[in-house]
């Protein structure tokens, strides 16, 4: 009887700690720039419709650039299911729709001081995520002449998943919401330089997020997403990548203060598989960190493995 009143008295205290503290740089792995934020412009008439899987593990725990075991027990994992619908209004103009499913877990193990025994508590937010509009306009169309092409955009990021989900009765913790509850403003940039003598390209994309402040008054930092990219075309179906990406992230804020275990520098890189045919084109990928350097204690990407299938249809009418 004892040990079964501390474990509730454990899970009761936890909740309460997650509902109070709001953010503990856990499942907040930054801004989706997969898919068709880094992707050029669909032209006139075209659509793109991507639908892509991301599983996001979190294992490792840094405190600034050291790496440290996690003095909560914690692991974590975000899995994604996202779809991308970009629109051709024009040879220069596109619209794109960005939207998906979450599912974000966390796990805490927690030892008895009874009997030793370890008991593992989970925290899991699930839903319909934040939507995601952006207009895309190029400036510079790559040709024959010229294999250098800059496009550039901007949007809004609509609170439509749900920041208030409980469980057993509690509010959880922000960073294991499916939503934010908050409206963003977005800017967006992408350059690209083919090398057809060498069957290769440069391809460099960057997303500036400014957040809003939801109905509870929190606000996420604000943050920069920047990746440069280089592909090899092996064949005319197959491409090789290999990616670069920082991601640069301001503290929350809430109750008048900037939140501890918030905010930070992430490298990491990426290679990717893609095979290609006429209509569509299939995707794998995997991320790996390279360096952090992280606000207090946080709980941070370990590792990302992603496919994604998109479908190319030439005319709309």
């Amino acid at each position: 009887m004892k040990i079964v009143s501390l474990k509730i008295f454990i899970v009761l205290i936890l909740f309460s700690l997650s509902s109070y503290l709001k953010a503990q740089g856990c499942c907040t792995a930054g801004s989706n720039t997969f898919g068709g934020l880094e992707r050029g412009i669909a032209k006139t008439g075209s659509v793109n419709l991507g639908l892509s899987y991301i599983q996001n593990s979190l294992k490792t725990t840094f405190s600034e650039n050291e790496e440290i075991a996690d003095p909560l027990n914690r692991e974590a994992s975000v899995s994604s299911f996202t779809f991308d619908l970009e629109i051709g209004l024009t040879d220069r103009v596109s619209l794109l729709i960005v939207g998906g499913y979450v599912v974000k877990n966390r796990e805490t193990s927690v030892r008895s001081n009874v009997n030793n025994d370890v008991e593992k508590i989970t925290f899991k937010g699930k839903g319909i995520s934040d939507l995601t509009l952006l207009a895309k306009y190029e400036v510079l169309t790559p040709s024959i002449l010229s294999n250098f092409g800059i496009a550039v955009g901007g949007g809004i990021k609509l609170p439509l998943g749900s920041f208030t989900q409980e469980n057993n009765g509690s509010r959880l913790a922000i960073d294991l919401q499916p939503g934010t509850g908050s409206t963003d403003a977005l800017l967006w940039g992408n350059l690209y330089q083919g090398f057809n003598h060498l069957n290769f390209s440069l391809i460099a994309n960057t997303l500036y997020r400014y957040a809003g402040f939801n109905s509870d008054n929190y606000r996420f930092g604000d943050e920069l997403i920047f990746s440069l990219n280089g592909e090899y075309y092996f064949t005319e179906y197959l491409t090789l990548a290999l990616s670069g990406r920082g991601r640069f992230a301001d503290e929350d804020f809430w109750g008048g203060r900037f939140l501890p275990s918030t905010g930070g520098t992430y490298y990491d890189i990426l290679p990717s598989l893609t095979y290609w045919q006429q209509d569509f084109s299939l995707k794998f990928f995997y991320q790996a960190p390279i360096y952090r350097n992280v606000k207090g204690i946080q709980l941070t990407t370990s590792s990302i493995i992603g496919v994604e299938i998109l479908f190319n249809i030439s005319s709309i009418n």
